[in-house]
């Protein structure tokens, strides 16, 4: 669970730097009228928005979750495993999950007892099915 927390703690505070940016840009352009200001303004804001509403939103709806231990139960088949990155996911019958690389090495065709969060699929615990 702490790498969950970590990850999202990770993610807010780049957010914030982010829009901390956004902002200096925003008074920049207003203040000395350049384009590249504005140009900046205009790249940032999608993204960052994007990301954060993708990556980071369905994490923060968990936190209710992790923090009261509700935690839903699937039993599956691994389809595919990912090289470990940013993400850290995995496919189990056709649904994404992702995963703490420290803890957990699913292995593709093998048989799993998941015990993940609703929102973010990220995996809690697990245990070998056979």
């Amino acid at each position: 669970m702490n790498y969950f927390y970590g990850t999202l703690f990770f993610q807010l505070i780049l957010y914030i730097f982010c829009i901390f940016k956004v902002i200096i840009g925003l008074k920049l352009f207003l203040k000395e009228r350049k384009k590249s200001y504005l140009i900046l303004i205009i790249i940032l804001m999608p993204l960052v928005l994007s990301l954060f509403y993708d990556i980071t939103l369905p994490k923060i709806k968990d936190i209710r979750y992790a923090l009261n231990g509700d935690l839903l139960v699937y039993k599956g088949t691994v389809e595919k495993t990912y090289i470990t990155g940013p993400f850290n996911s995995f496919i189990l019958d056709g649904k994404e999950y992702q995963y703490n690389p420290w803890s957990f090495k699913p292995i593709e065709k093998n048989k799993y007892k998941l015990y993940y969060l609703p929102n973010s699929k990220f995996v809690v615990r697990y245990e070998n099915e056979k």
